[in-house]
């Protein structure tokens, strides 16, 4: 039977269990209520069930061997949180840094990235984009835009066939619009649309624009930065009330990313 101390080592364990109860009631409110299961409600249930692990490492028993054990399972989640602190931080410093427009430049041909379609529409974050990419076409005349997406599981018409009709929809001629729709993710996005532009040209495209979500950005920029000398980005808007879903999400997805480069 465990004996715990009423001292300030075991106010820190409980004070910790107590977070971590909350952010998984949190999560699983969210989960059922709102939003069901997404990268945000999951990151609030694991973090909560870690948190709540990591507050019982600080209870001390009466047991030497058994406190021995949870003094070292506290140190190695404790050097586990600040490392996923410090990553989480550093990633998304390099996000916000990279959300900064280029409204101004001056490009041959840009490509909006697919977000996902609803049937035979775009999705809530592929429409934002495609508005993004509309404002820019009709201050930019003579830049060609590149719709890049394929097919989803079970659809019938691509992303970019999508994005297509929902410019010419908003007055953008035909001629200006490549479609391309081989592509699942957003390294294919960037990789086949290179490929698809020197076909068109005979010749490497040396810049690109690419227009994505905020968030999405950073990520965008440096995988195009492995096909295009010149990269810039214009970024369109996500609401506040999701934005920490698609924060979370993207900070999985960079980490995932540059762990992989930095093995390869």
């Amino acid at each position: 039977m465990l004996f715990i101390h009423r001292d300030s080592i075991s106010k820190i364990g409980l004070s910790l269990i107590a977070i971590g109860i909350g952010f998984t009631i949190i999560g699983v409110v969210l989960t059922l209520a709102a939003f069901g299961i997404t990268f945000g409600t999951s990151f609030l249930i694991v973090m909560g069930l870690f948190l709540v692990i990591y507050g019982m490492t600080f209870v001390i028993t009466i047991n030497k061997k058994v406190n021995f054990r949870l003094l070292l399972a506290q140190r190695m989640l404790s050097w586990l949180l600040i490392l996923g602190l410090i990553s989480f931080i550093w990633i998304e410093a390099l996000i916000l840094q990279s959300q900064k427009s280029d409204e101004n430049v001056k490009v041959k041909y840009a490509v909006v990235l697919g977000a996902g379609i609803q049937g035979e529409e775009p999705s809530s974050t592929l429409k934002r984009r495609l508005d993004k990419s509309i404002e820019y076409l009709n201050k930019n005349p003579n830049t060609q835009i590149v719709a890049s997406g394929g097919y989803g599981k079970g659809a019938t018409v691509s992303e970019a066939e999508v994005m297509k009709r929902y410019f010419q929809a908003h007055g953008i001629d035909e001629s200006r619009i490549i479609k391309e729709e081989r592509s699942t993710t957003s390294d294919e996005n960037l990789k086949y649309t290179k490929e698809l532009l020197i076909s068109l040209n005979g010749e490497e495209i040396k810049s690109i624009l690419i227009i994505t979500s905020e968030y999405h950005m950073f990520r965008a920029k440096y995988m195009a930065s492995r096909y295009y000398s010149e990269v810039y980005g214009i970024c369109s808007e996500t609401p506040t009330t999701v934005m920490i879903n698609y924060a979370i999400r993207e900070y999985m997805a960079v980490f995932k990313m540059l762990i992989l480069d930095t093995l390869q």
